[in-house]
């Protein structure tokens, strides 16, 4: 991923936009193609970056949405074990198993 600076209607400062590089989307692309010979416009590759951005980010704020909401369940509950648990899930990183839990409608809605 690489990072762009763009200026934010709603912020004073500069923001970084992280995106994808456009020469990893396109070979990826590239790498899939059945016939070495088909080709894809720069403009595509963008759209697709884009995409992936998009995507990308969507999934994580899901996750930690999710994260937030099964802290707040567990705390009203009274169920300290799984606040404790909660609580380590919230002190560490993202995992694969945090992701797959809102893959499914994730990629529904996209």
């Amino acid at each position: 991923m690489s990072s762009d600076s763009e200026s934010s209607s709603d912020a004073s400062a500069d923001t970084a936009v992280v995106t994808f590089n456009s020469k990893t989307v396109a070979r990826l692309f590239a790498e899939h193609f059945e016939r070495p010979d088909t080709r894809i416009s720069a403009t595509a590759v963008e759209t697709a970056a884009e995409y992936l951005r998009i995507f990308t980010r969507e999934a994580i704020w899901r996750t930690d949405k999710a994260l937030k909401d099964a802290a707040s369940t567990a705390a009203e509950s009274g169920d300290g074990n799984r606040t404790t648990n909660i609580s380590n899930a919230r002190s560490r990183m993202m995992g694969v198993e945090d992701l797959g839990r809102i893959a499914g409608t994730l990629v529904l809605d996209f």
